[in-house]
């Protein structure tokens, strides 16, 4: 009878064992589950962050694309609404009030202006021909349109 309690305690103890065994392996199995869970969370969070990022340097590498033209618009309607000017002055007779100095000035300026932001290299102005003085200047011909 000894033998038979020494061999129903050695596999009870054994039992006992391989139920602390069991719960210890489940314990295991639930704490990587938890953590395939938090890894598959942060996996999908990273991947809408990266898909973000993505459209951000889309709409970026438009907006760079645009600029160039809308640059080159803003100088070229900048051109325009001067000429328009220079013109509807001629046309009125208005042109003497012009200071061509002045107006060499404002040239050399947008010329600068315009290559900097071209990223063209400075214009030089040295061998440009002297301005007339205003006394110097020629009177509308008869060929000049007439005021309205």
């Amino acid at each position: 009878m000894d033998a038979l309690t020494i061999q129903l305690r050695g596999e009870k103890d054994s039992l006992l064992a391989r139920e602390k065994e069991i719960k210890a392996l489940r314990l295991k199995v639930r704490s990587q589950e938890e953590v395939q869970e938090l890894a598959a969370t942060e996996t999908t969070s990273l991947r809408e962050r990266l898909e973000d990022k993505e459209e951000d340097i889309c709409e970026l590498r438009h907006a760079a694309e645009v600029f160039d033209a809308d640059k080159a618009m803003a100088v070229n309607g900048a051109r325009i609404v001067a000429r328009w000017e220079l013109m509807r002055d001629w046309l009125n007779h208005q042109t003497d009030s012009w200071e061509p100095s002045v107006a060499l000035e404002q040239y050399k300026m947008v010329k600068t202006t315009e290559a900097e932001l071209l990223g063209l290299p400075t214009p030089c102005f040295d061998d440009e021909p002297q301005v007339p003085e205003k006394d110097s200047l020629p009177k509308p011909s008869s060929d000049d349109p007439p005021s309205s």
